[in-house]
């Protein structure tokens, strides 16, 4: 980390209703390496045989995205859930919540304790959801300095995350750049990818693949538009094109 191509930062999600669905999409999509596992599929069950075949059909290049946001638990529970992902390989994770109570709570300190001297999981911060404005997040505006903008409270807010022990921030749209200037060595990763043309949909901040390299994304997780499009393969292959073009590297094709 952070990743070196296209096809290591793109991370695809896993939003199907069951394991068959998300094996089947693991075996079309095989020009990708990462995927973004979350609630919807978590509560489906089957998700260790799932997180076995990704490892198996990867050959053990397979990086996964346990995204569950978890805001808080005892620590006994915290710290089991990181050591379950640690030893069944899972790349990230995050926390999410309101983030000044995951900051309190001591949750995140619980979690990197918990993952002792192991690389992974990778542990992420959700500042505000992409889905989120500070009005709808019940920010209390009043509260912060006069004219603070929503892209300085993701700042402020990551880095509290940050200092807390996280490895990175979840942040997306024009957030990107104002977080990559301020925590240079941190992992950024990106939802709210939108491809040219591709409808917003409940994203209140998002960019297109090119736009959040530039802004300095080290991965880009992308559900919709390639999970609702006809040819998925391709989709997901002019997305790796669009990063590597990005990064100044030749494009490949499917």
């Amino acid at each position: 980390m952070p990743a070196k191509s296209g096809k290591d930062r793109l991370i695809v999600a896993l939003d199907v209703p069951d394991h068959e669905q998300a094996l089947a999409l693991v075996r079309e999509l095989d020009n990708v390496l990462f995927f973004k596992i979350g609630l919807e599929l978590i509560v489906a069950g089957n998700v260790l045989d799932l997180i076995r075949e990704l490892h198996h059909r990867r050959s053990g290049e397979a990086g996964i995205f346990i995204d569950l946001k978890v805001s808080g638990d005892i620590g006994n529970t915290i710290t089991r859930f990181v050591r379950t992902c640690a030893a069944h390989g899972i790349t990230l994770i995050t926390f999410g919540g309101p983030a000044d109570y995951t900051v309190r709570s001591g949750v995140i300190q619980t979690a990197v304790q918990a993952r002792a001297e192991s690389e992974y999981p990778k542990i992420l911060g959700v500042p505000l959801l992409s889905s989120a404005t500070l009005s709808s997040a019940g920010v209390e505006t009043a509260a912060l300095p006069e004219g603070s903008s929503e892209a300085e409270y993701i700042v402020q807010t990551g880095g509290n995350l940050l200092n807390a022990g996280c490895d990175g921030l979840i942040v997306s749209g024009q957030a990107i750049k104002p977080c990559r200037d301020a925590f240079q060595d941190k992992l950024m990763v990106s939802p709210g990818i939108r491809p040219l043309n591709a409808t917003s949909d409940d994203h209140k901040r998002f960019t297109t693949p090119r736009e959040a390299i530039e802004l300095g994304a080290d991965y880009l997780v992308v559900g919709r538009p390639i999970l609702n499009a006809p040819r998925k393969k391709e989709a997901a292959q002019h997305i790796i094109n669009e990063i590597d073009e990005a990064l100044g590297k030749k494009p490949s094709f499917v």
